[in-house]
């Protein structure tokens, strides 16, 4: 009745997960915008937002690789489970220190790099879980709609951080995320499911197992041009999310209700794009709409860049996120109807390395260019560049288009 949206929620165990995915969400974005805010409090520097951001989103890149392999041998539950509740008490102390006024820069960097790591262990173990909650031929509108709910988080949750933080400061928002996190964790305790079989014959060591995890991909050709464009993307264009604060405080002079009217403008739109690919629901045809959302959201990031009002920033902005979307909900559906069920821990423990260690690598480069250019004139460089690399991948990705849409 209701599509790939029927369809993801067919079963039990995905309803769980979803239940869990949705309030945390909320949290993560509560928790995104008060770090961002208070940064920018503390500093007033477009700079040091980068700085925060890397400081928080690097750990990811370093850690996740290592926790793929972990939640191959050990169990992608039991590891969701355990970096959950740790990632909630870590926050839980930000929060508290913050509601306190006892956070300084170094607090906040130290903290956030603790988050990061506990994010770079849960997130590839909760998000393998997925494709073993509901069946093969739902896998696409689950991961979809998996995306979807994010999104709805993206502009629901400013909306409820900017209210946290007006009536009872950052500290606020910060602690949504940490009850959000213990949430989450409880949802999958309640999930019961029998785990797919380790290979009896994998027996190989640690490092080993992770070499052999971008071996896999290195020797797929699909994957290996997924992985630059989501590289791309990463690096290039979803920076801007992390350097928002300096657009409402600089570029358009607002305070937080500037921010989340940004941060909401973005979500709003990427809620857009989501709902159609869940509700869509297939592999069939996400190439030509992966490519269309690169392609065209860098040229409409560019645009909202060189916007120097809040009215029209948020109008251009919706649309640049409508079509960055799409472009990584279908890099990531595509990866994982890609990666064969063994090796799908390592691979998305990979492909989350790149989906948030780039945007951590390009908020500090873009911060820091900006610091010399000016902010605007630094996401328009970084949005042209993006423009550039995706073209030259367009022909060879066309090629193997249904090599890629493969059931």
């Amino acid at each position: 009745m209701f599509g790939g949206f029927g369809r993801a929620l067919s079963s039990p165990h995905y309803r769980l997960y979803a239940c869990g995915h949705v309030a945390n969400v909320f949290g993560w974005w509560g928790n995104r915008l008060g770090i961002g805010w208070l940064t920018w409090e503390l500093t007033g520097s477009a700079g040091w937002l980068g700085i925060v951001a890397f400081a928080g989103m690097i750990p990811v890149t370093l850690v996740s690789p290592f926790a793929g392999v972990l939640a191959d041998r050990h169990g992608h539950r039991q590891m969701a489970m355990l970096a959950g509740v740790f990632g909630g008490s870590v926050t839980a102390a930000l929060a508290v220190l913050t509601i306190y006024g006892e956070t300084t820069i170094p607090i906040l960097l130290g903290l956030s790099i603790l988050q990061g790591v506990a994010f770079g262990t849960e997130f590839p173990a909760r998000q393998a879980l997925i494709p073993q909650l509901c069946k093969r031929e739902n896998l696409s509108a689950a991961l979809a709609f998996n995306a979807t709910t994010f999104q709805v988080g993206t502009f629901l949750g400013p909306v409820l951080a900017g209210f946290l933080i007006t009536r009872w400061g950052t500290g606020a928002s910060i602690m949504l995320f940490a009850a959000t996190n213990f949430w989450m964790a409880l949802m999958i305790l309640f999930i019961r499911f029998r785990p797919e079989p380790r290979d009896p014959r994998d027996n190989s060591g640690f490092l080993s197992e992770i070499a052999g995890g971008f071996r896999y991909i290195a020797a797929t050709p699909s994957l290996r041009l997924l992985f630059m464009i989501a590289f791309t993307s990463g690096l290039l264009l979803r920076p801007y999310t992390e350097l928002l604060p300096g657009f409402a405080g600089d570029v358009f002079a607002r305070g937080p209700e500037g921010l989340a009217a940004l941060t909401a403008a973005a979500g709003f739109g990427a809620l857009a794009c989501g709902l159609v690919l869940v509700f869509r629901g297939r592999a069939r045809g996400l190439v030509n709409i992966m490519l269309g959302g690169a392609i065209c959201g860098s040229v409409m990031l560019a645009a909202f860049a060189m916007t120097d009002t809040l009215t029209m920033g948020v109008a251009v902005l919706a649309v640049a996120s409508f079509l960055m979307l799409a472009c990584h909900v279908g890099a990531y559906s595509l990866i994982q109807n890609a990666t064969v069920a063994e090796m799908r821990g390592r691979v998305i423990s990979v492909n989350v390395s790149i989906s948030i260690g780039g945007p951590a690598l390009g908020a500090l480069m873009i911060g820091w260019l900006a610091e010399a250019i000016g902010l605007q004139w630094a996401v328009v460089s970084s949005a042209l560049l993006a423009f550039i690399v995706m073209v030259c991948l367009l022909p060879s990705v066309r090629r193997i288009a249904p090599e890629m849409e493969a059931e």
